[in-house]
Parts: C-alpha cells; sequence; structure tokens
C-alpha cells in the first residue's frame, strides 16, 4: 500500500509539472513582463529607452484596467550587455518571477543567449533590435518556435542594401569594415556580402576592428592603399562610425559610405556629421515621422529626454509590446502556449512604426523598410520598401 501511494504521488506531481509548464507563471492577480537589456555599462543608453517605454505604456495599461482585467507588472534586469548575465536573469525571471513572456534582447549577441533559454522553457519572447539570422532561426533554417523579433533580421537588411548600393547607387565595387567580435555587424556583413556580389558586384577588401576600438586609421589606410572600390560598407554602432568617419576623411578617403539599420542615432551627427554627408543606409523606421510625435511627447514629458536618442530602441520596444499586449489579449489567457501561437498568428497589427505582420515561416516581421540619405545632419527618405 505505501509503494501504491509513493507512485500516486509521483504521478501527481508529474500531471502538476505539465500543467503548470502549459500556463503561464503570472499568478490570478496580475501578468508579469520580462524585459532584459543593458541597464548598466557601454551599452546602457539602449537598455534605459526601452525600459523606461516599457514601463510608460504599461503605466497606461493598468489606469485602464489592465490585460484580461489583470494589472500588468514589469520586471526589468540589467544584463549589461553580457551573455553569461542574460542568462543568470532568463533563468530567474522563469523560475522565481513567474514572468509570461520577454520582451528584448537588444544586441544580437544577448538575443541568441535568451532565444536559447526561451526555447528550453518554452517562454515566448520579442526581441527588440536584434537582427541576427539565429536569433529566430537555426543554421538549418528551422524556426525557433518561442522566439519572434520586431526589427528586420540581417538577410532583410542585407538584401536590400546590397541591390539598392548596385542597382541604384552604381556602385561596383565596394570595400567592408566591420566588428569582429559583434554577432550583428559581422551577419549583417555576411548578407550585405552575399545579396551584393550575387546581384553583379565586387568586395574588394574587407577588414575587421574590435570591440573597444578607437583607432581604426590601419584598417583604413589598407583599405585607401588597395584603392580600388567605389563605397565603404561601415555597419557600426554611432560612436565606432563616427570616428571610422571621421579618420577616413583625414586620410583623404573621399569615397562614400553606406550601411545598415544601426546607423539611425542622432548622436552621430555631434561626433561626426560633416563626415557622415552623403551617406545611404537602411532602416525599418523614421525617427524624424510626425507618427512618433505624440509618442516622444509624452516620453519627454515623463522622462525629460528624447526617446530618439536611444535610436530606434524605444520605438521597437513600442510595438513589442503592441505585439504581446495584443497577443496575450487574444490567447484570452495566461498560457505560454497560447500567446506563442498568437504572436505567430499576427497579421496586419498597427504598430507605432509601421502595420506589422509576423511571417509563419521565420518569425520575421513583414513590414516596412525605408532607405535613408545623411543631408545636412538630417536622415531624409529617400525609397520605401514592403518587406514580403
Amino acid at each position: 500500500m505505501r509503494k501504491f501511494n509513493k507512485v500516486m504521488v509521483l504521478v501527481l506531481v508529474v500531471a502538476l509539472t505539465l500543467s503548470l509548464a502549459s500556463c503561464g507563471g503570472s499568478n490570478d492577480d496580475k501578468i508579469v513582463i520580462g524585459y532584459i537589456g543593458p541597464i548598466t555599462g557601454d551599452m546602457a543608453l539602449y537598455g534605459e529607452v526601452e525600459s523606461q517605454t516599457l514601463e510608460m505604456l504599461i503605466e497606461d495599461v493598468n489606469s485602464k484596467g489592465g490585460i484580461l482585467g489583470k494589472q500588468v507588472e514589469l520586471k526589468v534586469y540589467d544584463n549589461r550587455g553580457d551573455a553569461i548575465e542574460t542568462t543568470n536573469a532568463a533563468r530567474k525571471a522563469i523560475q522565481n518571477d513567474n514572468v509570461v513572456a520577454f520582451i528584448g534582447c537588444n544586441t544580437s549577441s544577448a538575443s541568441l543567449t535568451l532565444a536559447e533559454i526561451c526555447q528550453e522553457y518554452k517562454v515566448p519572447m520579442i526581441s527588440t533590435t536584434a537582427t541576427n539570422f539565429n536569433v529566430t532561426q537555426s543554421d538549418d533554417g528551422s524556426i525557433r518556435e518561442y522566439v519572434f523579433r520586431v526589427c528586420l533580421s540581417d538577410p532583410q537588411l542585407g538584401e536590400i542594401m546590397g541591390n539598392y548600393a548596385f542597382n541604384k547607387l552604381g556602385i561596383k565595387k565596394c570595400a567592408i569594415l566591420y566588428e569582429i567580435g559583434s554577432d550583428y555587424s559581422a551577419g549583417v556583413t555576411k548578407d550585405f556580402t552575399d545579396a551584393f556580389t550575387t546581384t553583379g558586384g565586387e568586395i574588394t577588401i574587407t577588414e575587421a576592428y574590435k570591440t573597444g576600438d578607437v583607432d581604426f586609421r590601419a584598417q583604413l589606410s589598407k583599405i585607401k592603399n588597395q584603392g580600388d572600390f567605389d563605397a565603404i560598407f561601415i555597419p557600426a554602432l554611432y560612436k565606432e562610425l563616427g570616428l571610422i568617419a571621421n579618420q577616413a576623411r583625414s586620410l583623404g578617403i573621399n569615397e562614400l559610405f553606406i550601411g545598415p539599420d544601426c546607423w539611425m542615432m542622432e548622436d552621430l551627427f555631434t561626433i561626426a556629421a560633416d563626415a557622415m554627408e552623403g551617406g545611404y543606409f537602411i532602416c525599418a523606421m523614421d525617427v524624424n515621422s510626425d507618427k512618433l510625435t505624440d509618442f516622444n511627447n509624452q516620453y519627454y514629458e515623463k522622462y525629460g529626454s528624447k526617446p530618439g536618442l536611444g535610436g530606434t530602441n524605444a520605438y521597437f520596444a513600442y510595438d513589442a509590446f503592441l505585439i504581446l499586449k495584443n497577443a496575450i489579449e487574444t490567447a484570452n489567457e495566461i498560457d505560454y502556449i497560447k500567446i506563442r501561437d498568437a504572436i505567430e498568428a499576427t497579421t496586419d497589427l498597427q504598430g507605432l512604426t509601421s502595420k506589422i505582420t509576423m511571417d509563419k515561416s521565420t518569425h520575421n516581421p513583414i513590414r516596412e523598410a525605408t532607405i535613408f540619405l545623411i543631408d545636412h545632419a538630417k536622415f531624409v527618405v529617400v525609397e520605401n520598401y514592403s518587406i514580403k
């Protein structure tokens, strides 16, 4: 009889575990959403604007009754842009804090780490600005079921920019300078290279720098001495980009600069306004759009700063929250699987930056993309594309 009781207890424990695994962790009174991003360290500006945007949105939602009649709680975890910190934060969030879903991370390297945890625990996540292909898909193209993004992916960015450079800008030969330690920079470099060369262009020289470098003259001198290029593709964040541009011009490099979405940072112009003049890049949104005015004003009134100082991050955090909120309401209960299914089924949802449909085959958004020209320290729209 004692042995039978032990078996029965074991069966009950297993059944309870499976039941909990299929449901969201939030209790009856609230819905807990996790944000993981850099709140301190070199990347803190990006994490600050994202987490503050989410705080503001959740305050507004709660003032109107919450989601499904429940108040929403935001748990913010500082990963300092580090993979190990991301792992620790994610496990704590799931095991101790009962998060129902994550928004973040905003870098590809941290998002790749978070994606593994979310797959393990079957908890949905929506990355804000992580573009690397492997965030939502494995090398063989298979989908990470619980992982989504709201920004464009490296293949989407690289394909459009590679084709635009060759067909519209008339660039036939291109040099590249990228950050070797960055999943983002390396990923978009590969996809730009594939698209540009497939279209008919030639990459004549590729140089790399390490994370934290501030002097790029050795690499730029090699590019200049090689001499056979019409433009330089530079997938660098604004601080490094500004330094690269200034140093390139000082070395007498006058060719065109082209790049991806990370260029859209207002602070770029405080570092290298003149040096960046005439550059072209691709992005999924325009930080100067009138559609952002109300949000910008509300954010400034609450925090005393402009969300655009963090580039596109605040705006993509906004869209990620709208997708998650819509998914929870569609699921009509706090259940990981049903919320995941509802995120995947997102169709023509009006976000802050664009209408968004989630591509079920890639978990990338189907949304608008735009080519920008840097003209007198302004981002000027040149051409719009519909991503398919």
